[in-house]
């Protein structure tokens, strides 16, 4: 009787291809809640009476916490299961657009904006270590792709459907818009019944809260161009080597960042990271000063990177299953490498520079793709996929945060300061290219049926 009692209650298995698309579909929520806020912002400060200073704080909060959040939560999959981890990252993610769009003040407002970037450092990286546990090594790189695709339709659409709800609606609903999505996610997401296997460990409370610290003080001294706060961070750093040695299970795996095998993937993550924001963050203001588009159509230049990186994204994964991820990677970078050296000549008409961006696109796609995900996961065991695909992340957000902030730098300081600017990407994919070639993977690759019994 009991026993019948338990199998009623058990959630039903789902089939590979739902898991991954109840998962996708977190990635392309989160995707265009980012592009999303930006049409609303004007609306947003105008409601609360703050002015534009204080508006910055409502993407560098998300940012910062994102960061953060990255490795905590890959960490924390590896201890509690990938299932757990994505549904508190979901969870979370809804009740701070709730928070965002009910919010009485800006205080609140930017509360709720945290809380939505802690969960959703519990949906990208997650999303990567369940696809790539879901499928077997030799179909691997092509389930990953489709990460790059989803992520950028959300991209896309973000501008469009924010602008779409300000028009018509009050800005609350670019919030509340992702509360029906959420909800659907949970309830699918409910009757997938996870047997991976999970860490028994204690919890490394202590390393948690130093690496929270040291990559919130990093990121702050980048974006506010503190010497105090990079100082901090400094001061941080061997505190934390120190502690993740006596851990047990630390949430800082040193030999990450000893080993070749994983050091040279996340030094390439921290490239492509720059090299995607140098080319996307940057484009309309380069279309603004070089091309003297206006200033309201700018940002559409934007949407052919966007498409030519989502079909990279999926060719990538693809070819990296039958070429070998590592010679895929390397092709993006030597196609980023000419982008950004067409970029830092500067582009005379409008359809030399439409062609351009395809170029830099495409080789954005590549990079920040299925290749990294799939080399990192050839070098670590199982066990330590979140973990792993975490750093890759967080890497790639810090490269991401870099560029930006060089950039104004730049611009500032010079009248050249786009051609220095993708001089800079240039030789950071020239860099790139060494390092990736120099990878080898240290580890075997987890056979079949470790990667079913993992799911």
């Amino acid at each position: 009787m009991s026993t019948q009692t338990v199998n009623r209650t058990r959630p039903k298995a789902i089939s590979r291809s739902r898991v991954v698309a109840i998962f996708l579909l977190g990635i392309f929520m989160g995707a265009l809640d980012h592009g999303i806020v930006g049409p609303a912002l004007s609306s947003i400060l105008n409601s609360f009476e703050v002015g534009a200073s204080w508006g910055v704080w409502s993407f560098t909060i998300y940012t910062l916490l994102f960061a953060v959040s990255i490795p905590v939560m890959g960490k924390l999959s590896d201890r509690f299961g990938r299932k757990r981890t994505f549904m508190s990252g979901i969870t979370l993610f809804a009740v701070g657009s709730v928070i965002a769009a009910l919010a009485p003040n800006f205080g609140m407002f930017l509360l709720g904006r945290a809380i939505q970037a802690i969960g959703s450092g519990g949906i990208f990286p997650i999303t990567a270590a369940q696809i790539a546990a879901s499928y077997p090594p030799e179909k691997r790189g092509k389930a990953l792709g489709w990460i790059g695709v989803c992520f950028g339709i959300g991209t896309i659409m973000g501008p469009l459907v924010g602008g779409l709800i300000i028009s018509f609606a009050e800005w609350q609903w670019i919030f509340l818009i992702n509360v029906p999505i959420a909800l659907v996610i949970l309830l699918f997401i409910s009757r997938y019944r996870s047997e991976q296997e999970t860490s028994k460990k204690t919890i490394d409370g202590f390393g948690i809260a130093a690496l929270s610290l040291l990559i919130a003080s990093m990121m702050l001294a980048i974006t506010e161009k503190s010497l105090w706060l990079a100082l901090i961070a400094i001061v941080l750093l061997p505190i934390l080597i120190m502690v993740e040695r006596k851990q047990a299970d630390p949430i800082v795996k040193l030999s990450y960042f000893t080993k070749s095998s994983t050091l040279l993937l996340l030094i390439a993550s921290l490239a492509s990271g720059f090299v995607m924001a140098t080319a996307i963050n940057m484009l309309p203001y380069y279309a603004e000063t070089l091309l003297d588009i206006h200033k309201g159509n700018s940002g559409l230049t934007v949407m052919p990177m966007a498409v030519a990186s989502m079909v990279a994204s999926l060719l990538a994964g693809y070819m990296s299953d039958r070429i070998g991820a590592k010679r895929v990677l390397l092709v993006g970078f030597v196609i980023t490498l000419i982008g950004a050296a067409a970029l830092a000549l500067g582009t005379e008409s409008l359809p030399l520079f439409v062609l351009t961006i395809l170029i830099m696109g495409f080789g954005v796609g590549i990079v920040i793709g299925a290749p990294l995900n799939v080399m990192v996961l050839q070098a670590v065991g199982m066990q330590e996929m979140g973990a792993a695909v975490g750093y890759l992340s967080l890497l790639r957000s810090i490269g991401s945060t870099l560029g930006p902030t060089l950039a104004g730098q730049l611009l500032l300081s010079t009248d050249d300061g786009f051609a220095y600017l993708y001089v800079i990407s240039a030789a950071v994919s020239v860099a790139s290219l060494v390092l990736v070639s120099m990878w080898s993977s240290r580890a075997k690759t987890a056979s079949v049926g470790a990667l079913q019994k993992s799911t």
